[in-house]
């Protein structure tokens, strides 16, 4: 048996499918969140951003950190901060979704890749032009509400497909293509 070709000898490419932010069950908040860490001058800044069920900024904070060994402490600083942040902010039934595993008090936790995370990790990044503790209500910078935006219309369309992200025009084609349809069936069935 001869190879044909040298990509015969290749295993195949394993492609990881994107993980999309999810919003939180109904009436509860979400709170993502994540660091970004500076090992020469051992800081870092915790970003985190609360959204409901329904996509919208509940509220955003950064925090700077100063005498930070390593990134994983970073993270781990930045997942006490989301705690603190829904504590402060009054928030009651929570979910805290962040890079680092670990979890305080009685918040569902769960860990997600930066892509279901992006929101934050810019935060995080936002936070490095202030040099104390910043705090959003109903609102962020606004590089983080693009991506915001961005995360719910990969969730409405989530099913499409390859995460393809419709066009305020293509989403409103489509809307008014179902409508139409709808009232055509409507017509045969009660007409």
């Amino acid at each position: 048996m001869e190879i044909e070709t040298i990509a015969d000898l290749r295993p195949p490419l394993l492609i990881a499918k994107q993980e999309l932010w999810r919003p939180p069950e109904m009436g509860s908040i979400k709170i993502n969140f994540d660091a970004s860490f500076h090992a020469a001058s051992k800081g870092s800044i915790s970003g985190a951003i609360a959204r409901n069920d329904s996509g919208q900024i509940m509220g955003a904070c950064t925090y700077p950190h100063i005498g930070i060994a390593d990134a994983f402490i970073a993270e781990a600083r930045a997942c006490e901060r989301a705690d603190i942040f829904a504590v402060e902010m009054g928030f009651r039934a929570v979910q805290i979704e962040g890079l680092c595993e670990m979890c305080f008090e009685k918040i569902t936790f769960r860990f997600v890749r930066r892509d279901a995370n992006t929101a934050a990790h810019v935060l995080a990044g936002e936070g490095r032009r202030f040099s104390e503790p910043m705090y959003w209500v109903e609102e962020a910078p606004a590089a983080v509400d693009r991506i915001v935006a961005a995360d719910w219309r990969r969730w409405l369309h989530r099913d499409m497909g390859n995460n393809i992200v419709l066009t305020a025009e293509e989403e409103f084609r489509k809307i008014i293509h179902l409508v139409s349809t709808s009232f055509w069936f409507l017509g045969d069935v009660w007409g």
